[in-house]
């Protein structure tokens, strides 16, 4: 199991680098060790609830076994994303050299990162299930109920957690100034206070404040 939790971690911290490099580079270098920190935490809390869970629903686990697959399932998020890197490099940087130094291309970003990973967990987690299937002889219909309340209780607590340890990338408007490594329970700049909030912000893409507005041109 530790070469799979070291292998996700190297992974993961080429995706956060990739992902920062969008703000800046304080923001890249910051996530190569946020980023596998974020997987690692989701990881600590949910451990006892996956194995709680697949005993709810009969699956005979250990906790060691839980333990052991769901870090495949981490390691093979992991691999996914550094696969698709250079493609989130590419898209940061032209976002930075083409924005308008206030909102920019950010919410477009952010819904692409976000479907990238919700994408790449939806495919480890199907291997992760086939692993259940074959090494514990699990039946498939037990293997998609243990499957499902992962991925539901995953998603909440990851979820949160990210928008706890933000920021991993930032408006433009932040850029050049010194944001602390967490912002924790604060308010985002549109004033969504957790994950869920920010999430159908940047799919409505409601007005920013007005001090965040850019000016009106000049006529």
């Amino acid at each position: 199991m530790i070469r799979n939790v070291l292998a996700a971690w190297t992974a993961l911290a080429v995706y956060g680098f990739a992902l920062g490099i969008a703000h800046s580079a304080t923001y890249a270098v910051r996530n190569v060790l946020k980023f596998p920190l974020l997987v690692t935490v989701t990881a600590v809390v949910c451990s006892l609830s996956w194995w709680i869970l697949a005993r709810a629903v009969g699956a005979p686990l250990s906790f060691v076994a839980v333990q052991r697959t769901a870090w495949r399932m981490f390691r093979d998020l992991g691999f996914l994303l550094a696969s698709l890197s250079p493609i989130v490099l590419f898209f940061a940087l032209v976002m930075r050299a083409t924005d308008d130094g206030v909102l920019g291309e950010y919410d477009r970003f952010l819904a692409l990162n976000i479907v990238l990973i919700a994408v790449s967990g939806v495919v480890a987690l199907a291997r992760g299930a086939r692993a259940l299937f074959v090494e514990h002889a699990l039946a498939p219909a037990r293997v998609v109920v243990v499957m499902l309340a992962w991925l539901a209780v995953s998603a909440t607590v990851g979820g949160q957690a990210a928008f706890f340890m933000r920021p991993f990338f930032g408006f433009p408007a932040t850029r050049g100034g010194n944001p602390p490594f967490f912002l924790g329970a604060a308010p985002d700049l549109r004033g969504a206070t957790n994950f869920f909030e920010a999430v159908q912000q940047t799919i409505s893409r409601p007005p920013l404040p007005e001090s965040l507005r850019p000016p009106d041109p000049v006529r």
